[in-house]
């Protein structure tokens, strides 16, 4: 540095600042997007077990003010249920399988939730009585149930990403004045023998909450603006992925076509080829790209894989522009040692500041 004019200097140093504020505004706008979901996603699934909060996009009633109003106690039935196997999941196709036992308790004999029950957002493919028992204090009946439910997972973290799996059920014929269930929680549970593939249960929830449909759905009995609602039991369970084997699993050629570009970096400046691997580095890269996305469903977001494919386009990109730079200074022979600065410069920033990216989006979430 100390043999270059005063005007070389400010072009290396001027290189510099352009290379690293790319990678930091890159890190942070990118890490700033996938936290801010993470914690959107947290509040999510809170909200979509909790009666008390309103989830966004949801007509809701407040639970409270809905006991108040009440005229006359409803008959209440604890249900509680029990996965036992967890059939298929796919967040290509918004939907996963699950085979279960739900059971209902009861002590009015005028009603019957075990021949009424539904599955909300899903179709029950199966539903058989397992087990019933009647006395004149109490009533059972055990049921088990495959039902496909849709979910539209929330993929802007992935391969990184958590989910809420949840089992809504629903009576599609008693209203929550006509009946209201109980969360058998002590007895709820998870079978050990349940296991997802790139994912593991963190956690599980019942709870209930009111189901109010903003309609009368034209029932001459309520008025026009009056609300219909039923009870719900839901049983949640979060997933999440172990590790970052997935993440490296598929960004292993994108890193792969970055490490490529970054190798010309250690050619002669003024040889042939430099510009012709970037180029071919930059085409991997979009191949890469194009097949982490066919892993995910048709969204018009920015995913986190999409900011990771961008940001190693984006380094190849600048890598093969620097590569022109480097080529047209070094045909001056005197300039031959600016060059190899510029060279060793550049490769110190692409690799330190691409890798610092990577990790602390990934970090975030």
């Amino acid at each position: 540095m100390t043999n270059l004019s005063l005007k070389e200097r400010k072009a290396i140093v001027l290189w510099a600042v352009i290379l690293v504020a790319f990678y930091l505004i890159a890190t942070i706008i990118a890490a700033t997007i996938v936290r801010n979901d993470r914690i959107s996603s947290e509040k999510h699934h809170k909200y979509s077990l909790d009666a008390n909060f309103q989830e966004a996009g949801r007509t809701w009633v407040d639970p409270v003010l809905l006991a108040k109003n009440q005229k006359s106690e409803a008959p209440k039935v604890a249900v509680g249920m029990y996965v036992d196997h967890i059939v298929d999941l796919s967040t290509l196709n918004t939907n996963w399988t699950v085979d279960f036992y739900i059971w209902f308790r009861w002590k009015d004999k005028k009603i019957h939730p075990g021949d009424t029950f539904q599955i909300m957002d899903g179709e029950i493919l199966s539903s058989d009585l397992v087990d019933s028992t009647s006395t004149d204090d109490e009533h059972y009946e055990l049921y088990r149930v495959v039902a496909k439910i849709t979910k539209f997972f929330n993929v802007m973290r992935f391969p990184l990403d958590d989910h809420m799996l949840t089992i809504p059920v629903e009576n599609k014929v008693y209203t929550w004045q006509q009946m209201q269930f109980v969360a058998d929680r002590e007895v709820s549970d998870v079978s050990s023998r349940v296991i997802l593939p790139d994912y593991t249960i963190t956690n599980t929830f019942l709870s209930t909450k009111p189901h109010p449909y903003k309609t009368n759905r034209g029932d001459p009995r309520y008025k026009k603006d009056r609300m219909i609602i039923y009870d719900q039991v839901i049983y949640g369970l979060e997933i999440k992925r172990p590790d970052w084997g997935l993440y490296f699993k598929m960004f292993q050629s994108m890193f792969a076509s970055v490490a490529v570009a970054l190798l010309v970096f250690f050619m002669n400046p003024q040889g042939d080829g430099r510009v012709g691997l970037g180029i071919g580095a930059f085409f991997a890269a979009v191949a890469s790209s194009y097949v982490t996305t066919t892993e995910l469903p048709g969204i018009g977001i920015l995913t986190l894989s999409d900011l990771i494919n961008i940001l190693g386009m984006v380094t190849i990109f600048l890598s093969v522009l620097c590569s022109i730079i480097v080529m047209k200074v070094a045909e001056d022979d005197s300039k031959l040692g600016l060059a190899k600065i510029f060279d060793r410069l550049s490769f110190t920033i692409f690799l330190v500041g691409y890798s610092v990216a990577n990790v602390v989006v990934a970090i975030m979430a």
